[in-house]
């Protein structure tokens, strides 16, 4: 086995592909509608009218099938959060990753393909800030004739947890950028749609209820059509290789004042290529540069064993002695603390391009992220399937 390690950070198949008379078939429509939060009414773009979105109920090992619909104003995609589709980055949705948007008027059918996965997830779109309002719960129960290594309970609710905006979402993303951030907050948090009791007209009567970011110092640039079809087509100058493997410069990352000119990254689209089936470990090291902050950093298309963490600066010889290779907590999510790090290890067994990004919404589009190349494998069952016919437009 080949161990690689970042430290850180034709017609007839393509009709093949999408037969699939037995699958669930689900209907995203993607438009506008009016809703009421604290005492004013205004339009937000949602799926099928609703907010939070439709609740998806699976069995593990299903495999479904969602039209997308766009009947909204703006370019959208769909993202199916800890579903590592095997083989099928094409219906992962992440933009300009994975896929060009879906353009308001078109339509795009993703094909979900659940294995592992067993629990509650959730689909969110993944297109600027329009993750806002849509959104919606994904449960995936266990397979037929099996069940959770728990009592069933008495009650399932699915909670999500959300923010409000009293302006237009896009607004807000438009002020994100040109006021670099400052200022930008939300109105109000959200439990499943609603706001809470003390915000002004939180239930109906009778009811009870520009920054830039970086990995490594390079800032990820969208490209102008998705990484996926350029590597897949062989399309060149759309993506670099050269996301280096360590910062290019070591400092005393949480110290209290760091000069300016460390804060001002290189723009580019980097990525890593990544052989078939071998092993990476991942370090995140938060920084105290403009400020600080926390991140959510999330790794589309594959699970990761949680083998490290601590406060402070990351230590190559002393804190590796510390991990946990017994009994790693396995996620595809993880907080790293502000003036902390989180050392990660994974297996690249699923050919495609994966996303890795913070999941902060305005950490990702100042750029703290980048994509994964996974290789084909040699066997077929370790390629990658073929794209569907109506992958969208760029």
């Amino acid at each position: 086995m080949k161990v690689s390690t970042s430290k850180l950070l034709g017609f007839l198949v393509f009709f093949f592909f999408y037969q699939c008379q037995a699958c669930p078939h689900y209907k995203f429509i993607v438009k506008e509608a009016p809703y009421t939060r604290l005492c004013s009414t205004k339009n937000i773009l949602t799926v099928n009218g609703q907010f939070p979105g439709p609740t998806l109920y699976v069995n593990k090992g299903d495999t479904i099938v969602v039209d997308v619909y766009n009947r909204g104003n703006y370019n959208i995609t769909i993202h199916w959060h800890g579903v590592k589709q095997p083989r099928n980055p094409w219906s992962d949705g992440p933009e300009y990753i994975t896929q060009c948007p879906i353009q308001p008027g078109a339509k795009f059918r993703q094909k979900i393909i659940f294995t592992t996965e067993e629990g509650t997830l959730w689909w969110h779109a993944h297109s600027t800030w329009l993750r806002a309002t849509v959104h919606g719960a994904l449960i995936i129960y266990p397979k037929m004739g099996t069940r959770y290594p728990f009592p069933k309970p008495d009650v399932e609710i699915p909670i999500i947890l959300g923010e409000w905006w009293q302006e237009d979402i896009m607004q807000v993303y438009l002020d994100l950028e040109r006021y670099a951030g400052l200022g930008v907050t939300s109105d109000a948090y959200l439990i499943n749609g609603q706001p809470g009791d003390i915000y002004p007209c939180s239930k109906p009567a009778g009811e009870q209820l520009r920054f830039i970011a970086s990995v490594n110092n390079v800032s990820f640039l969208n490209p102008s059509i998705d990484i996926l079809q350029a590597y897949y087509c062989c399309i060149q100058g759309v993506y670099g290789t050269n996301l280096p493997d360590f910062p290019q410069l070591f400092f005393d990352f949480t110290a209290d004042y760091l000069p300016t000119e460390w804060e001002i990254p290189q723009l580019g689209t980097e990525v890593r290529v990544l052989d078939y089936n071998s092993t990476v470990e991942l370090v995140f090291q938060a920084t105290n540069l403009i400020g600080g902050s926390d991140h959510a950093m999330h790794l589309h298309g594959h699970s990761f064993y949680v083998v490290g963490l601590g406060l402070g600066n990351f230590n190559k010889d002393k804190d590796p002695l510390t991990y946990n290779l017994v009994d790693p907590p396995l996620q595809n999510t993880i907080h790293v603390p502000r003036d902390g790090w989180m050392a990660i290890r994974f297996r690249t067994n699923n050919p495609g391009v994966w996303h890795m990004h913070c999941h902060i919404d305005r950490h990702m589009v100042w750029g703290m992220g980048t994509a994964f190349i996974v290789k084909d494998g040699e066997s077929p069952e370790t390629k990658m399937l073929p794209p569907p016919p109506d992958m969208p437009p760029c």
